[in-house]
């Protein structure tokens, strides 16, 4: 009788370093909660309770009062500020960003900026996607790049930053940039702008 074959397991795939990230802030902030005072814990699930902000779903999934905490703190370690250990009060409240992006190409040099045209540069995070086809219009996966640098003439270059997470994007391909105001500690509102890598032109007369 034959032996019975059998199958090879699939190989396993090393997490990314967003995974390992992510994994690191969950325990992170799973250790901060648990040494919260009774207290704390309850002053948090009753902001939960309370919130309004964000809109129905939002204020559902928001119920869990360590949810919340997990949510400010979220935005407080991207920042690399200490924790909150009580919930913040209204003065955490920032207005949504809006923001233009700018590709321009110069003798194949691709160059990526943003004007933010209302809300505060500072704490602005940048998550981005790969380089897509022109005609993708909608995007749904972003990947975290990094703080909107500070801008000069009113406009962040935040070149480096995609091009060490993405490579350097093709012409004609679709790039589509997030940001969201890390500041706003509890809030999920974000800006989605995007713009298709040009031939060799200059700046757009408006950059």
């Amino acid at each position: 009788m034959a032996s019975k074959k059998h199958k090879r397991p699939a190989p396993k795939h090393s997490p990314t370093p967003d995974q390992l990230r992510a994994r690191e802030e969950m325990s992170t902030l799973s250790a901060a909660w648990n040494n919260l005072t009774d207290e704390q814990r309850e002053a948090w699930d009753m902001r939960a309770r309370t919130n309004r902000r964000g809109g129905r779903a939002a204020r559902r999934r928001r119920r869990s009062g360590r949810r919340l905490f997990f949510k400010a703190n979220f935005h407080r370690l991207a920042l690399k500020q200490d924790l909150f250990t009580c919930p913040p009060g209204s003065e955490s409240w920032c207005p949504t960003p809006i923001a233009q992006l700018f590709i321009a190409n110069h003798a194949g040099r691709i160059a990526l900026k943003l004007r933010v045209a209302f809300g505060q540069v500072e704490g602005l995070m940048v998550s981005a996607s790969r380089p897509l086809n022109a005609g993708v219009m909608v995007c749904r996966k972003f990947t975290r790049i990094g703080l909107l640098p500070a801008p000069k003439a009113g406009i962040s270059d935040f070149t480096k930053l995609y091009i060490t997470k993405f490579g350097v994007p093709a012409v004609g391909q679709k790039l589509f940039i997030r940001i969201q105001q890390m500041k706003d500690y509890l809030a999920t509102v974000v800006y989605t702008t995007s713009a298709i890598v040009p031939t060799e032109e200059a700046w757009d007369s408006e950059a």
